[in-house]
């Protein structure tokens, strides 16, 4: 798997995507990852963004704890594979197991799990998005 494969027949497109995908062309996939980690416009498209709606934004880079920003740029997904389900954070050491089932049962123990997690917390800030 290597993300951001060139689009046949080249071009793409502008706009953000296009422009990462061009200037990451050459990097290897966790150069790509460690690019993407660090683009500052990533970050402030989605601040943008987020102040739109309903996160506060200044309660994760004034008053919340040190360090704690970076919560609002944490992405966990949830994969289906060989009739098991997984966890992808880029916090842990690698994939884990959450699950067995079908592709159509992923959705399920993806929200069983995030449920959990929102029942352990002490305050809970989730954004969920099912492609």
């Amino acid at each position: 798997h290597r993300p951001c494969p060139p689009p046949p027949g080249g071009g793409g497109g502008d706009g953000w995507l296009a422009n990462f995908v061009g200037a990451t062309q050459g990097m290897d996939s966790l150069e790509r990852a460690k690019a993407l980690e660090e683009d500052e416009s990533l970050a402030v498209a989605h601040n943008d963004m987020a102040k739109r709606g309903d996160t506060n934004v200044a309660a994760f880079t004034e008053s919340g704890p040190k360090g704690s920003f970076n919560a609002v740029l944490h992405f966990i997904c949830y994969v289906h594979a060989q009739g098991k389900i997984y966890e992808l954070d880029g916090l842990k050491s690698g994939p884990i197991q959450v699950g067995e089932g079908s592709a159509e049962d992923l959705l399920g123990v993806a929200a069983a799990v995030v449920s959990k997690y929102a029942q352990e917390a002490d305050e809970v800030r989730i954004n969920l998005l099912a492609l």
